[in-house]
């Protein structure tokens, strides 16, 4: 997201309070648009429902979505990856007139594969009526959407616009779902919060036409990096799985319960660790605005230094400087981060009348915003670590964490709920320290990597 980016850095550049705030608001919603904007419509749904709404109904309404959100974006996570790569390689060469093609390509792919794949599921193994089934599918296929056109917003220059997207189609899901759900109508709610998603959706489509016009028919040229980076096919939907398969197992457990056929719950474990997510959204809008602006800066920097064909301690130079960016990167990061996990823990007990938490729910929310704080980090080294086109070793880091939030969760299950979040914590613990020692290795020798790896002429 450097594009996009580098343009919101330059409100900060004005240096007035309004500017700063302005930034990282557009920051925020930018880099976490979907996943804030559901769980504040959520929420306020839950506060504004009728009292005589049956509580089981609203609770299938709620499942829906966040089944809808978890299962669309581990599915679109085998394209994710080689379809930014792609892009990527796009912008490298200046051939931005393929983006709307591909943009519309991606679309079809997508919507063909979620639609066979959400089809099947509500309409095989659900009893729901026909309206709600199909505004379901519907609601399944337009949030894949919104996650293609969520890579392609990263090079729009107009983040004015892709904000109110958000902030528009998060208001017609509000209304809407109020709306057409009041007179307790289980598919009035799912048909009102999908109109807001379909806005979104629109919205955002509109302004990449806008801005990326093009003659060139529709293309598919970007499946070809399926085939040729497998690596990124495998780390995107291994770390999308991995940040919801604490979840699945909490839901499938004993301490699940299920509510409609194949939707189960975990309210227990649940409430509190989507709780524990939001503050990350801070270090989200910090990492778009200044920490990947900073580094693509020094990256590009180094690469071309060598590219370049410039002598070696110039080389060696920009590798210093670059290797400076990402130690202040990570102190940025662990000074905002630690900073909000800490007041965030320390003014739970205070807030717990006001948040939609038991008692019980406490220890589980500490945990998780630790959790939370080294998932962060993880992030951070992930990224760069693509950067430095290390894609094989990320891969890798994404089987630490999958695999170790699967046993990890699965021992604390069995320990009881004293320690429940404690196996998203620990996952998250030996994912960051793998990636430490995987960058400060791989960093070692890093233009011989990079030297050795150029195509000779």
């Amino acid at each position: 997201m450097a594009g996009i980016g580098f343009r919101l850095r330059r409100m900060l550049d004005q240096e007035s309070y309004l500017a700063t705030i302005q930034a990282y608001l557009f920051a925020a919603l930018i880099s976490t648009g979907p996943w804030l904007i559901t769980i504040l419509v959520l929420g306020l749904i839950s506060i504004m429902q009728p009292v005589t709404f049956p509580f089981t109904a609203f609770d299938i309404f709620r499942l829906t979505i966040i089944y809808v959100y978890a299962f669309s974006l581990i599915v679109f996570g085998i394209i994710q990856m080689p379809l930014t790569r792609y892009l990527a390689d796009l912008l490298y060469t200046h051939d931005l007139r393929m983006y709307l093609p591909t943009y519309l390509g991606a679309l079809i792919v997508v919507g063909v594969v979620q639609f066979t794949i959400g089809g099947t599921a509500v309409f095989a193994f659900t009893e729901w009526s026909f309206t709600y089934a199909a505004h379901a599918l519907i609601l399944y296929v337009v949030v894949s959407f919104i996650w293609v056109a969520m890579i392609f917003i990263t090079t729009a220059r107009d983040y004015y616009s892709i904000s109110v997207a958000f902030l528009v189609g998060g208001a017609v899901s509000l209304g809407g779902s109020y709306w057409l759900g009041s007179g307790s109508s289980m598919e009035g709610y799912l048909i009102g919060y999908t109109l807001g998603q379909v806005v979104i959706f629109l919205l955002l489509t509109v302004r990449l036409a806008s801005e990326f016009r093009s003659e060139h028919p529709i293309s598919f040229e970007f499946l070809r990096y399926l085939k040729r980076y497998p690596t990124l096919v495998i780390v995107g939907f291994t770390y999308n799985l991995a940040i919801w398969v604490d979840k699945m197992l909490f839901w499938f457990s004993p301490v699940g319960r299920q509510v409609d056929g194949f939707l189960h719950a975990c309210a227990l474990y649940d409430v509190p660790m989507f709780v524990a997510f939001l503050t990350i959204v801070p270090s989200m809008s910090l990492f778009l605005i200044r920490i990947e602006t900073s580094f693509y800066k020094s990256y590009i920097g180094f690469y071309g230094a060598i590219v370049g064909k410039s002598n070696l301690p110039t080389i060696r130079k920009q590798k210093e400087d670059m290797i400076d960016t990402i130690k202040l990167s990570i102190l940025r990061l662990l000074k905002l981060q630690g900073t909000i996990a800490l007041v965030s823990i320390l003014v739970v007990p205070y807030l717990i009348d006001l948040l939609p938490l038991t008692w019980l729910q406490m220890n589980i929310l500490r945990v998780g915003i630790l959790g939370a704080f080294l998932h962060v980090l993880f992030l951070l080294l992930s990224i760069l670590l693509m950067y430095l086109e290390f894609r094989q070793e990320v891969m890798w880091l994404t089987f630490v964490f999958l695999f170790g939030n699967l046993i990890a969760t699965r021992v604390t299950l069995n320990l009881g709920i004293a320690f429940y979040g404690y196996g998203y914590l620990v996952a998250c613990f030996l994912a960051l320290a793998a990636g430490v020692w995987v960058l400060e290795y791989r960093i070692r020798d890093l233009e011989y990597t990079v030297f050795v790896q150029q195509p000779v002429h």
